[in-house]
């Protein structure tokens, strides 16, 4: 019995790992489990995209107003996408200019209705 338990955990153990793991799967795929914050983005961090993704999207826990989007790769000069005025949402993007193959961080700031600020950043692939 006590087998079954410890090759039931590490089996359990050893598929959290790898669902954690972007590189893990499909080159295209853009399945995410929501950050410890709660925050998720498309693309996701550690992605790799099948072609330039039109849009950065962020879906965070409460609604917020996303004010930019800075894209930064190797040899390169820093792209910044500024966001439309919008409402606050729960889910908030921006278009994308085409990106050419490469690795990215996308470095996002963003604003609740009460003027609280929240930034973070991904790293993703462009193939």
């Amino acid at each position: 019995m006590i087998r079954v338990l410890t090759l039931t955990a590490a089996l359990a153990f050893a598929s959290a790992a790898a669902a954690q793991d972007p590189r893990a799967g499909h080159a295209g795929m853009q399945h995410q489990a929501p950050a410890a914050s709660g925050i998720v983005t498309t693309s996701a961090d550690g992605a790799m995209t099948s072609g330039s993704p039109e849009r950065f999207s962020a879906t965070f826990p409460h609604p917020m107003m996303l004010k930019t989007v800075t894209l930064t790769a190797e040899s390169q000069a820093p792209i910044v996408v500024t966001a439309p005025d919008a409402p606050a949402a729960a889910t908030v993007s921006v278009a994308l200019p085409r990106l050419a193959p490469g690795t990215y961080a996308a470095a996002w700031a963003a604003e609740g209705p009460d003027g609280h600020k929240m930034s973070g950043s991904v790293n993703f692939m462009v193939h």
